[in-house]
């Protein structure tokens, strides 16, 4: 087994070998730049996520509260609507009284104008039967 080695081909593949080291190192480099960037974008993601998260949750709170809100005004609007209506039975049941207290006031200054008249004409007769 005395084999001759050639000076030049050991050469090259040292210098092949050193190559792909190289290569293989460049690689293992860009590979942990790159998982290194892929870890800091899904770390940026997932505050992105946590911040929307938060943000979900307080619209949704102000949603609740302005639902409650709603009921409020409408359980409000209800009431006032109650209370007009009730105002209106009122004002109506005024203005009929009105109308009544007016009838009668007609009628009392008719009675009285009548009276009147007659009172005259009770004067004019015993003024008459007086002479």
């Amino acid at each position: 087994m005395n084999a001759t080695i050639d000076s030049d081909l050991v050469k090259t593949v040292q210098q092949d070998v050193n190559a792909l080291r190289n290569d293989i190192d460049k690689m293992v480099f860009e590979e942990e730049v790159n998982r290194e960037n892929v870890k800091k974008a899904l770390h940026e993601s997932q505050l992105a996520l946590e911040e929307l998260r938060e943000r979900v949750a307080i619209v949704e709170k102000e949603q609740e509260i302005i639902k409650q809100e709603q009921e409020v005004i409408k359980q409000d609007q209800s009431s006032l609507c109650g209370k007009v209506d009730t105002a209106q039975d009122q004002i109506s049941e005024l203005k009929s009284e009105q109308e009544d207290v007016e009838r009668r006031v007609s009628y009392l200054e008719d009675q009285q104008k009548s009276n009147q008249i007659n009172y005259g004409n009770l004067n004019n007769c015993i003024a008459v039967s007086g002479e």
